[in-house]
């Protein structure tokens, strides 16, 4: 199980106002800042982390990495309360001085906001399946 690591605390409607961030360092990439509302949080083996490599270059400079459960510096929060889709545990992540290896990077630095819009897009269909029709 996966978790598409997108939304932060301070973004609102805007989610690709995002503040975590990765630093290249040798061959490893070093993430700190926090996602919210990150479903299968507490249970994933695995997280897709959109944080922004290049501040200065705004949503071009969000980059995506692969983060395996476990990781020195990942911490998952508690899980929130929910009215609905009580299935699926929703938490905050943290990711503090959380180094990872250059092979986790997803695709190509830079692309990550393309490819969050892609896999935003196709997870759609699954949100609407949940809508529970009265």
């Amino acid at each position: 199980i996966g978790s598409f690591c997108l939304t932060e605390p301070t973004s609102g409607s805007d989610a690709f106002a995002l503040k975590t961030t990765a630093k290249k360092q040798g061959d490893y990439y070093v993430l700190n800042g926090t996602k919210m509302w990150i479903s299968n949080a507490g249970i994933s083996g695995v997280y897709l982390v959109m944080a922004n490599l290049n501040p200065e270059n705004k949503y071009r400079g969000i980059t995506t990495f692969i983060v395996d459960a476990g990781t020195e510096g990942l911490r998952i929060g508690k899980a929130e309360k929910k009215l609905g889709l009580k299935a699926s545990s929703t938490c905050q992540v943290h990711f503090d001085d959380c180094k990872i290896p250059a092979k986790n990077l997803l695709g190509k630095e830079g692309q990550g906001y393309k490819y969050a819009i892609t896999m935003l897009n196709e997870g759609r269909i699954g949100i609407a399946a949940q809508v529970n029709i009265l």
